[in-house]
């Protein structure tokens, strides 16, 4: 089997998307279709159920995928055994972030890693805590910067950076006192835009508030967002309140447009991770990168 046409097809088969397997290999489209196509005449069974833009793998090709993942796990871990036999800091690191560390953690630390290692490509994929734990899982990136620890087993994670969330507020809102006895209905009562799910934040948000049996896992949000800035960008259109990262509030905190709210029976800190395969051999640029992150 051509390896080319492996690539597009577990590309197609992660992405769930001719489209974006193509966008995420650089090729077009109609190639992803061919390569896919030319497997299909080769094993002489369908790999996908097409069910208008919906792309289903069959049996075959979860099969195929399985065995083909084996194949370049095998091959990764060549490229890097060959790597670590010259130490030499060279090759792709794909790197994944969640919100925060994508937009506030990496941009500077990787200008300050490709500095020092100019042989490296960086490619960087966004995400959710979640998803960026999942992708670090089937490999679609050797390691990720999130707002929050993973318990399986196969994952190694490392702290290396301590955040404070601020709860802040539109300044047309009247600021309720939350220091009183009262301070979890008056919490509980104020109009919410939360992160989904899976974000690091809303973790350590529902974890702060189980601490302190304050049950915000039950609060009916006025909308739910995917970042930190869309969660910001809605307090100061005057929508309601939101928990963020002190990174992401900073600048909005400092032109004065939101206002921060003081919540001194919930304290909010977390950590960010590094997150890697922990049965995947190091090459020497995640070992450096993985450094990098901890001399932060």
């Amino acid at each position: 089997m051509d390896i080319r046409r492996l690539q597009a097809f577990c590309q197609v088969y992660i992405l769930r998307s001719f489209s974006k397997a193509g966008e995420a290999l650089q090729l077009s489209q109609p190639t992803i279709s061919a390569h896919v196509l030319a497997l299909e005449d080769e094993i002489g069974m369908p790999l996908f159920d097409r069910l208008g833009r919906v792309i289903l793998p069959t049996q075959a090709g979860e099969v195929l995928f399985t065995h083909a993942q084996a194949v370049f796990d095998e091959l990764e871990q060549a490229r890097v055994a060959l790597l670590a036999l010259t130490d030499r800091v060279a090759g792709e690191l794909a790197i994944g972030g969640s919100t925060i560390p994508a937009h506030y953690i990496i941009p500077k630390l990787a200008a300050r890693f490709h500095a020092a290692f100019p042989e490296v490509r960086l490619r960087l994929e966004v995400g959710d805590t979640q998803e960026i734990t999942e992708q670090v899982l089937d490999g679609r990136v050797l390691v990720g910067l999130v707002g929050g620890p993973t318990p399986l087993p196969e994952l190694e994670c490392r702290p290396f950076l301590d955040d404070a969330l601020e709860l802040v507020a539109p300044r047309a809102l009247p600021v309720p006192d939350l220091t009183g006895n009262d301070w979890r209905e008056r919490l509980l009562s104020l109009p919410w835009i939360m992160r989904e799910p899976g974000s690091g934040t809303q973790r350590a948000l529902v974890r702060a508030g189980d601490e302190a049996a304050c049950p915000l896992r039950s609060i009916v949000p006025v909308l739910t967002v995917h970042s930190s800035l869309a969660a910001l960008e809605c307090v100061d259109a005057g929508l309601g309140v939101a928990v963020v990262s002190h990174l992401a509030a900073r600048a909005y905190l400092d032109r004065g447009t939101v206002a921060r709210l003081a919540t001194p029976h919930l304290p909010m800190r977390r950590q960010f991770y590094t997150v890697h395969h922990a049965r995947r051999g190091e090459s020497p640029a995640l070992a450096a990168f993985l450094e990098a992150c901890g001399s932060i």
